[in-house]
């Protein structure tokens, strides 16, 4: 896009002064035409990117634009051409924020006007910025944009009249929006997960060349920048992550930079999940004073993870640790057993586990007097086959006399 200016850099000038318009665009001067517009028709097409005009007359008065090959059409530039005793001179290109704005007050003979005022949307502003010739605001902010106006004293024959300039309107530009921090994953974050935040802005098109440079803060501190990126990463976010984020966005070479608001971040652990239990023995069937051994593991969950130990129907915690041991197990150890791990998020419980102890003297009947009782009972009924077989021989046969 061509960049159309003027000089004097004026929007308003007295019939019979002259300007210059100048075209800057891609191409270098004097290789091809430079093509000139006026109220968007052709006014003349010329071999430099420069247009001359000459004792200018109100007929003049409108908008200008030009075009250089292979660039669109410039910005439009309003050119004001006027016969009134007193004008007032505001800049012909756009002001952004940040930027020196001037502007003048003058009369239609040189050194006739004394007592001079300046206006902006009815107030006086004269006392604040106005010096003997020019009224200048430093760094200009768009809350100073509005109607303009100045009043003089005037010499006229014997008289001094009091003469005052057109209304216009000065419009000081946004060199960029305000950002936006925008974050990528949901405002809560899973530990170990990454984090990627940016900085939103948008630059005026009317200063396409200007640098944006960028910073990120958390909890007021400065994380990253200035950079001319506006991202920001994290990995692999733990809690020390967690809290206010906001961005700053700075022009170079101007005054102005602008914050977003804050965006509270918050990290929550993985939770904690597929609790499970081992035991040993297999099974959880153990003998009276035989040592017992259970242990606790998770499939998920980040952080320090603590675990403790529980039995079913009493409120006594067990132990503490990814083991709970018991060195002699009694019968009053038999119950169901479950552990229970957390790591500051919701706790999560792992299945019951039944938990068996065989007592001594069940064992002895099952592996000592069993065989002992089976051995007698053979024994006695051997004896009473021998008796009966004995009893049997003693009688006479049936039939036989004696």
């Amino acid at each position: 896009m061509a960049l159309l200016t003027m000089d004097p850099p004026w929007s308003t000038i007295f019939q019979g002064e002259s300007v210059t318009l100048q075209c800057r665009g891609s191409q270098p001067s004097g290789q091809q035409p430079t093509t000139w517009y006026h109220n968007d028709k052709i006014l003349a097409r010329t071999d430099t990117d420069t247009y001359r005009i000459t004792n200018a007359r109100q007929k003049q008065t409108g908008r200008y634009k030009c075009q250089n090959p292979g660039s669109v059409s410039s910005n439009p530039i309003t050119l004001i051409v006027s016969y009134d005793w007193l004008i007032l001179q505001v800049p012909s290109h756009a002001v952004f924020e940040g930027e020196l704005l001037c502007m003048q007050c003058r009369g239609w003979e040189p050194g006739s006007m004394t007592s001079v005022q300046y206006f902006r949307d009815g107030a006086d502003i004269t006392t604040r910025y106005a010096s003997d010739k020019q009224l200048c605001i430093p760094q200009a902010e768009t809350h100073q944009s509005g109607r303009y106006r100045c009043t003089g004293q005037m010499n006229s024959f014997l008289s001094v009249i009091k003469r005052e300039s057109q209304e216009l309107h000065v419009f000081i530009r946004e060199l960029f929006s305000s950002p936006v921090l925008s974050v990528a994953s949901s405002a809560e974050t899973l530990e170990g997960s990454p984090l990627n935040l940016s900085c939103v802005t948008h630059l005026s098109p009317h200063s396409p060349h200007t640098i944006l440079w960028y910073l990120f803060y958390r909890n007021g501190t400065v994380l990253q920048g200035p950079k001319t990126s506006s991202k920001y990463h994290v990995p692999m976010v733990g809690l020390a992550d967690a809290g206010s984020y906001f961005c700053e966005v700075r022009a170079e070479n101007s005054s102005i930079w602008k914050q977003s608001a804050q965006v509270p971040v918050a990290v929550r652990r993985v939770p904690i999940s597929g609790v499970s239990l081992d035991v040993q023995p297999h099974e959880g069937q153990v003998t009276e004073g035989q040592r017992l051994v259970l242990s606790c593991s998770v499939a998920a969950g980040t952080g320090s993870i603590s675990f403790s130990w529980h039995r079913e129907g009493s409120a006594k915690v067990l132990g503490r640790g990814t083991r709970y041991e018991i060195l002699s197990a009694q019968r009053d150890d038999d119950g169901q057993y479950y552990c229970v791990a957390s790591n500051g998020d919701v706790p999560a419980q792992s299945p019951r586990l039944q938990v068996t102890v065989v007592g001594v003297s069940s064992l002895f009947y099952c592996h000592i007097r069993a065989p002992l009782l089976l051995a007698a009972l053979g024994s006695l009924l051997s004896g009473l086959v021998a008796v009966h077989v004995l009893t049997a021989g003693s009688k006479d046969p049936k039939g036989v006399k004696q």
